[in-house]
This record gives structure tokens, C-alpha cells and sequence, in this order.
């Protein structure tokens, strides 16, 4: 008889979870399995001025040209040789570094999602997407291309965030700090008003590492805008790359053959992907 009520019993709770779990999926079913929703942005009133003044900013130039001397330093090496590049927002972008002559040495190409870098010494082509990671590969600072459009035209990436406060020092700067979905701090801002203008801006991983910096010096104003003359990327491992500009000229013309490479007689092709 025990052994038959202990299966009877047994029985009982099998039926009220089949029950249990039939009405929960029935319930699901007619609610449509939605979705969790977003979690809102949360921005104090001076966060979201200072949000509208960097985009602003960041919306001033569409096209640019450029002349400077450019540094790369990694793994304590340093290296400066003279460079010129050209821009035009979102997405296409020539630099190329030249010999004392004038000469050009290496150019890099990104046109839309694609990237390209030739060495004419070596006669070597290197091809793939338009990804930091390759990027990363040359100037060993790990971001996109069209972030690095954004600083070379003085303005700055701004990262996703969820909420974004400010706080003052007494040097008269302001910081923008975003907080990402998880809770971490995603990235910070330096201003100065009067006249406004960016000095810097850090990046971080999800972990809490410094992803790269962004620096801003010695400005001059060009056609009424602030541009930064001297620009300073730095990334892991004292990677920089810092550019000091010559020459500088927004908001140009541009043609979509500068942002291809000339038809080039050369086997030593190097997929990056």
C-alpha cells in the first residue's frame, strides 16, 4: 500500500507541473515572447548640452586636407616622417607618408569598408576590411577608421553609453564622463568653453582598460572653427601616434578616385582578413 500511495503521489506532482508548465507556455504564447525593453538613458540637463555641443562639433567638417610631420612610437621605437592625407566623412580616407623628397613611400587607403595599404619600396600590397583590428596593424593603435576620420578633423567618437554626468575642475575644465549598460565607465571627456574645444578623451573596455586617449593641442582657427594642430592617439603599451599639422584646409571638394589606388603591377598581395 505504501509503495502504491507513493506512486499515486508521484503521479499528482507530475500532472500539477504539466499543468504549471502548459499555462506558463500558454501565457507566453499569448503575450508574444516580447522582447525586454531598452534600458533608458539616463542624462543630467548639463550632460545633454554638452552632448549637443560635441556633436555640433563633431558635424563641423565633412571634408578635409592635410600636411604635418606624424610620430609613431611602439615598443619604445620611435619613428617621424612627413606625411599628407585626405578625408571625407563617414568613410574614405588617404594618407601617405613621404621621403624627404617628397616621394611617397606607403599610402593607406580606406574607401567605404574596404582598406588598403601599399609599400613602394617592397612593391607589397595589403588589403581587408576597414576594421580596427587591421588598422591596429599599422599605427598599433587599435581604432576604426572613421574614428580616426573624427580626430584627424578634430572631433571625437562618442561611445554608447547609458548615462552621462558631468563634473567641474578648478582649471576651468569640464568632464563628461559615459557610463556603458553594464555599469562601467565607457569613456571621458575633457572640454574647455569660451571658446569651446575638446583636449582629450579617453576610451575604455567593458573590463575597465584604457582602449586608447585622444589629446588636443595647440589650436588655430581655420574659417572660424578651432582645429587642433597638434593630435596625440595613444593605445596599449605606449603605443602613440601623434601628428603635428602643417598645413590644414576643410570642408573641400573631393574626388572619389583619390580614394582608390592606381592600377598596380605587383604579386606580393597580402589578405588581412
Amino acid at each position: 500500500m505504501r509503495n502504491v500511495c507513493c506512486s499515486a503521489a508521484g503521479g499528482s506532482v507530475a500532472k500539477m507541473l504539466s499543468y504549471l508548465f502548459l499555462s506558463t507556455t500558454l501565457l507566453l504564447m499569448a503575450g508574444g515572447c516580447a522582447p525586454l525593453s531598452p534600458i533608458p538613458q539616463k542624462i543630467e540637463p548639463e550632460a545633454a548640452t554638452l552632448l549637443d555641443l560635441i556633436r555640433q562639433n563633431n558635424a563641423r567638417i565633412q571634408s578635409l586636407r592635410g600636411q604635418g610631420q606624424l610620430t609613431i612610437i611602439n615598443k619604445k621605437k620611435s619613428q617621424s616622417v612627413n606625411a599628407v592625407w585626405l578625408g571625407h566623412r563617414p568613410d574614405q580616407f588617404r594618407f601617405e607618408i613621404l621621403s624627404p623628397w617628397g616621394q611617397p613611400t606607403a599610402t593607406f587607403v580606406v574607401n567605404k569598408n574596404r582598406l588598403f595599404f601599399y609599400i613602394y619600396a617592397q612593391n607589397r600590397l595589403y588589403k581587408g576590411e576597414a576594421t580596427a583590428s587591421n588598422l591596429a596593424r599599422f599605427i598599433h593603435v587599435k581604432i576604426t577608421p572613421e574614428e580616426l576620420f573624427k580626430v584627424l578633423s578634430g572631433s571625437i567618437p562618442i561611445a554608447p553609453f547609458r548615462q552621462a554626468r558631468l563634473q567641474s575642475e578648478a582649471a576651468g575644465e569640464t568632464i563628461l564622463t559615459l557610463i556603458g549598460q553594464w555599469g562601467n565607465v565607457a569613456a571621458k571627456v575633457w572640454v574647455r568653453h569660451d571658446p569651446f574645444k575638446v583636449l582629450r578623451a579617453d576610451y575604455f573596455s567593458r573590463g575597465g582598460a584604457l582602449t586608447y586617449s585622444i589629446l588636443f593641442d595647440n589650436f588655430r582657427d581655420e574659417e572660424s572653427v578651432l582645429i587642433p594642430c597638434l593630435i596625440t592617439i595613444s593605445g596599449k603599451n605606449n603605443a602613440k601616434w601623434i601628428l603635428a599639422i602643417k598645413k590644414y584646409a576643410i570642408n573641400i571638394p573631393t574626388f572619389q578616385g583619390s580614394f582608390k589606388l592606381k592600377a598596380l603591377k605587383t604579386d606580393k598581395v597580402i589578405n588581412l582578413d
